[in-house]
C-alpha cells in the first residue's frame, strides 16, 4: 500500500474536459475509420492500418469509462474537502491518497454488501455476508481503503450492522461483525485522507437519536480498538453524558438476537463503559468530562452514580462488570508496574478507591474481582495508607502528608488516609478467594521490602527494618479488621486458622523455599500476630482453635521471631555463622521454625515427645541469637513492631 503521505492530486472539472475531449476523439477516429475503410473496400483495396486506428479509438473509449469512474469516486469521497479555489486560489485541486485502486476496490465491496443486505435474506444473506468479510478485514492493511469503504457504504447499513448481520441468525455473525470492527479501526487511526470519512467519524461520535440506534453504533466501535479521542468522545456522546446528567432511565437498547450473539450486554450504559474499557486513557478522559460543563460532579460522585445505577437496576451485573473493567484500564493496574505509577493513573485510582470505599462490602459482587486487582497493583499505596506512625490525622491525596517519613522501597504515587484504607479493603475481604490474591501479593510486597530493609541495615542499621515490620503490622490489623466487620468473627479467624494450617504448620522441609510457601506463611503468621488484640478472648477463640485443627500447640510470637530472624539473616545483617545444625541443606539458608518443627515431629520416639525435640533444637538457636545483640534486639523489636492494636482503637477516631 502506499504510505500516507503519498498522495495524487486531482481535479475533477479538469479530469471531465479531459474524459471529454477523449471521448470526442475516439469517436472521431471511430468515424474516420469507418468512413474511409468504406471508401476503399468499394475500389477493392485492403488497409489493414484502418484497424489499428480503431483499436485506437477503442482503447480511447475504454480509457473515458475509467476516467469517468475515477471521476464519480472522487466525487464521492471528496464530499467534505476544502472548497476548490480556497485561500484565493482557483484550482478544484482535490487531495487523495495515491492508491486509487485500493479505494476502487473499497467501493466494489460497499457497493456489494449494499446489496446484499437490501436485495437478501436468511441463511443465504448469512452465507454471502460472511463470504465476503475477509476482504472487508482485510481492507485494514490499507487504512485509507478501509476509510474509503466506509465512506461510501451506505449509512443505514453502517448504523445497523450489528443488527443486521445478528438478523440473519449466523452462526458467524460476531466473527463477522469483528471484521467489520477491524477495518473500521484501522481506518479511524489513520489520518483522515479520505475527505468523506471525515462525515463518518463525525457520525460515530455525535448522539444518534434513539438508544437503540446509540447501541449499534456502540457494539461496531467495541472491536475496532478505536483511538482515544473517538472512543471517549462516543461513549460520552452515545450514552455516558445523558447517563451522568439523568440516570433514572431505562437504558436496556440491546435485544436478545444481538446480545447473544455478539456477548455484548443489553444495557447502553454497560457498552459504553465496555468501549472505554480497552484505553485507559479514554477511560480518564472520558470520566473528568463526562457530562460536560454543566454538570457539577466531582468525579468520585460520577463513579459513585454508576455503581448506586448497578445496586438498583435489573442489569445492574452487566453495568457492575463493565465498570470494573473501565476502572482497572483507567488505573492501569495491568499496564503498569507496582510502585511505579504514573500520576495520572494514580489519581484516578485514588478516586477510585474513595468512590467504591463507600460502598465497602455494599460493592455489587461483580466488580470485586476488579478491586482486588487494583489493590494488588497499588500495594504500596494500600500498604502506606494503612500506617498509624505517621500522620495518622491526614486525609487522602496525592500530596505527601506533613512530617511524613518515606520508607525503603515503597514508593506511593498517592498517599491513603487509615479510614480510606480500611474502607477500600471491605470491597472484596468479603470473598475468601479474593482475599487470597490480596494475600498473595502483600506477602511478596513484606517479604522484598523487609529484605531490601534488612540489608540496608545490614550496611548502615537507621531501624529501617523495625519500621517496615510496624507498616505490615498495621495493614494485618487494619486488613483483619475490614475482615471481621465483613464477615464476623468467627467466619474471618476461620479462614485465617486455614491459611496457617496450609501455609505454616503443614510445610515439610522439602517444601520451603525462600520465595512462595515460606513468604505466604511469613504473611500469615503477621497476621495472626498482629490481630491478636482485635479478638476478645483471643486465646480461646482462635489458639484453642488453632490447636483442635492441627494438633499441635502455636506459638505464633515465637514464629514471628524466628521469621525476623530467617529474613535478617538472608539479608546479610551482620551475625556471626550460625550452627551447622541450623543451616537448612534444602536452601543453604538459616533454617526456618517450621524445618525445626518437622525435624522434631520425626525424630519423636516413645520416650521422647516432639516439644522435648524441638526444644532442644531451638536452645541452639536462641543462645546464637544471644551472642549476637544487634541482631537479637532488631528481631525482638520487629517483632513486637508487628502487633497491631492501634488498627481497633485509632480506626474509631481517626477511620
Amino acid at each position: 500500500m502506499a504510505s500516507t503521505d503519498e498522495f495524487c492530486g486531482i481535479d475533477p472539472e479538469e479530469m471531465g474536459r479531459l474524459a471529454s475531449s477523449l471521448r470526442g476523439a475516439a469517436d472521431r477516429l471511430t468515424a474516420f475509420s469507418r468512413e474511409f475503410d468504406g471508401r476503399l473496400r468499394q475500389y477493392g483495396i485492403s488497409a489493414p492500418e484502418l484497424r489499428e486506428i480503431t483499436d485506437i479509438a477503442g482503447w480511447g473509449g475504454e480509457q473515458v469509462s475509467m476516467l469517468n469512474r475515477r471521476i464519480d469516486l472522487i466525487t464521492d469521497l471528496g464530499a467534505g474537502a476544502p472548497e476548490p479555489g480556497g485561500a484565493g486560489g482557483s484550482s478544484s485541486l482535490v487531495r487523495f491518497p495515491a492508491d486509487l485502486e485500493a479505494l476502487e476496490t473499497a467501493r466494489g465491496l460497499a457497493l456489494m454488501y449494499g446489496n446484499i443486505f437490501v436485495n437478501f435474506e436468511g441463511d443465504f444473506q448469512a452465507e454471502l455476508i460472511h463470504e465476503h468479510a475477509g476482504e472487508v478485514a482485510a481492507l485494514a492493511k490499507n487504512p485509507q481503503a478501509a476509510a474509503a469503504f466506509y465512506a461510501l457504504l451506505s449509512p443505514k447499513v453502517r448504523d445497523t450492522l450489528p443488527g443486521l448481520i445478528a438478523a440473519t441468525g449466523s452462526k458467524t455473525a460476531r466473527k463477522d461483525l469483528a471484521a467489520f470492527g477491524e477495518a473500521l479501526g484501522a481506518a479511524l487511526r489513520a489520518p483522515v485522507l479520505v475527505p468523506a470519512f471525515a462525515r463518518v467519524k463525525t457520525d460515530l461520535t455525535e448522539p444518534a437519536g434513539s438508544k437503540a440506534a446509540a447501541w449499534q453504533r456502540l457494539a461496531l466501535l467495541k472491536g475496532a480498538g478505536a483511538p482515544t479521542d473517538v472512543r471517549s468522545a462516543a461513549a460520552r456522546s452515545l450514552v455516558l453524558d445523558d447517563f451522568t446528567k439523568n440516570p433514572r432511565q431505562d437504558w436496556r437498547a440491546g435485544v436478545p438476537a444481538e446480545t447473544t450473539a455478539y456477548g455484548l450486554p443489553s444495557d447502553l450504559v454497560a457498552l459504553g463503559l465496555e468501549v472505554l474499557a480497552g484505553d485507559a486513557a479514554a477511560v480518564r478522559t472520558a470520566f473528568a468530562e463526562m457530562g460536560g460543563g454543566e454538570v457539577k460532579l466531582t468525579q468520585v460522585e460520577k463513579m459513585k452514580r454508576f455503581l448506586g445505577y448497578a445496586k438498583g437496576a435489573g442489569t445492574g451485573d452487566e453495568v457492575a462488570d463493565a465498570f470494573g473493567q473501565a476502572m482497572e484500564a483507567g488505573t492501569e493496574a495491568k499496564t503498569e508496574k507496582p510502585g511505579q505509577h504514573g500520576p495520572g493513573a494514580g489519581a484516578f485510582a485514588l478516586d477510585v478507591m474513595r468512590a467504591t470505599g463507600s460502598f465497602g462490602d455494599g460493592l455489587p459482587a461483580v466488580a470485586r474481582d476488579s478491586m482486588v486487582t487494583i489493590a494488588t497493583s497499588y500495594i504500596h499505596e494500600v500498604t502506606s495508607g494503612a500506617r498509624f506512625d505517621k500522620a495518622v490525622d491526614r486525609t487522602s491525596g496525592m500530596k505527601t502528608p506533613e512530617n511524613w517519613t518515606a520508607l525503603p522501597g515503597v514508593t506511593p504515587v498517592f498517599y491513603l488516609s487509615p479510614g480510606d484504607t480500611h474502607r477500600f479493603l471491605k470491597t472484596f475481604v468479603g470473598d475468601e478467594r479474593l482475599t487470597g490474591d490480596f494475600d498473595a501479593a502483600a506477602a511478596r510486597f513484606r517479604y522484598d521490602t523487609l529484605t531490601a530493609a534488612g540489608r540496608l541495615d545490614a550496611k548502615s542499621d537507621e531501624n529501617r527494618f523495625e519500621r517496615i515490620s510496624k507498616m505490615f503490622g498495621d495493614l494485618a490489623g487494619i486488613e483483619f479488621k475490614a475482615t471481621l466487620d465483613v464477615r464476623g468473627e468467627r467466619d474471618a479467624t476461620d479462614d485465617l486458622i486455614r491459611d496457617i494450617t496450609k501455609n505454616t504448620l503443614s510445610l515439610g522441609i522439602d517444601r520451603l523455599p525462600v520465595v512462595g510457601g515460606a513468604v505466604e506463611a511469613g504473611w500469615e503468621l503477621t497476621k495472626a500476630y498482629g490481630v491478636s488484640t482485635l479478638l476478645d478472648d483471643w486465646a480461646d477463640s482462635f489458639e484453642t482453635r488453632v490447636e483442635k485443627a492441627t494438633g499441635v500447640r502455636s506459638d505464633f510470637v515465637l514464629r514471628q521471631k524466628y521469621d525476623m530472624a530467617q529474613i535478617l539473616h538472608e539479608a546479610g545483617y551482620p551475625a556471626s555463622d550460625p550452627p551447622v545444625d541450623l543451616v537448612s541443606k534444602s536452601t543453604g539458608g538459616l533454617k526456618t521454625y517450621d524445618e525445626l518443627l518437622a525435624e522434631a515431629k520425626r525424630e519423636a520416639s516413645g520416650d521422647k515427645t516432639w516439644e522435648q525435640a524441638l526444644r532442644e533444637k531451638l536452645i541452639p538457636y536462641e543462645r546464637w541469637m544471644d551472642a549476637n545483640d544487634s541482631l537479637d534486639t532488631k528481631v525482638e523489636d520487629s517483632s513486637r513492631f508487628q502487633t497491631s492494636e492501634q488498627a481497633k482503637e485509632s480506626l474509631g477516631i481517626w477511620g
